[in-house]
């Protein structure tokens, strides 16, 4: 029974010892994001960095800063202390986003970037102590995204000249976003109903006959197409023939 109990004690002191070690680990490393604007590849974007104080880095003066893109891909070498936007402490990590409490941009001495612009380094003046749980936040500008979507590891670390200070976080590269431009054309037809009216005309062309008549004196005559004036001249000559009688008796 002794020896039963001393062995579910022990089992029990194991275990606890494994939780507060692991517990102390994710404190000692705190939780980092990283996030791209635009996250699309190949673009220059402007790239901030979340970072929550561990224990092991708690109390300490803030001396510098790194982030390294393990997984390639991304350049940092033209980023100068120009383009850092912001840099700063949010403490007790309350405030949202980018926000913090603490600007300690005048802290700020220098940037280098190192690994062919896979690590920048921020250098600090050391004027700003940290403490447990409170938010590290780097803005900036002028970092080339990786040329390939996808999801990218990357290593931060607070005070990288000493141990305790690093934790690890993901930048997300999106597919480049396809932008279709439909153009709908719509025709209008108008059908006017047109009424065309033929008008047919009919020529009638009468041609005149020429009737040669000769006559027993040798005489040609020509009449023309009406058939009225020959019988015209007929009795003329009828009328004066019966006067010429009349006058004789």
């Amino acid at each position: 029974m002794t020896r039963a109990f001393s062995r579910s004690v022990l089992a029990a002191l194991l275990a606890l010892t494994v939780v507060a070690g692991t517990a102390g680990l994710g404190a000692a490393a705190g939780t980092a994001t990283l996030g791209a604007d635009p996250a699309t590849p190949g673009d220059t974007a402007t790239h901030t960095v979340t970072q929550t104080v561990g224990s092991d880095v708690a109390s300490a003066s803030w001396t510098g800063y790194a982030v390294t893109y393990t997984d390639g891909g991304t350049d940092v070498s033209n980023v100068t202390t120009a383009d850092v936007e912001a840099i700063g402490i949010d403490r007790g990590n309350d405030a949202g986003g980018a926000t913090v409490d603490v600007n300690v941009s005048d802290d700020l001495d220098g940037v280098t970037a190192s690994n062919n612009g896979g690590t920048l380094t921020l250098n600090l003046g050391g004027s700003y102590s940290l403490n447990e749980s409170d938010q590290v936040v780097v803005v900036y500008d002028n970092a080339t995204n990786p040329s390939a979507a996808g999801d990218y590891n990357v290593s931060v670390d607070i005070n990288p000249q000493s141990s305790g200070g690093e934790s690890s976080a993901t930048l997300s590269i999106a597919a480049s976003s396809e932008t279709t431009t439909t153009t709908t054309s719509t025709t209008t037809s108008t059908t006017e109903d047109t009424t065309t009216t033929t008008t047919s005309t009919t020529a009638m062309t009468t041609e005149d006959t020429t009737t040669s008549t000769t006559t027993a004196a040798g005489t040609s005559t020509t009449s023309g197409g009406s058939p009225g004036f020959g019988a015209g001249l007929a009795i003329v000559a009828l009328a004066g023939a019966a006067l010429v009688a009349a006058r004789t008796r």
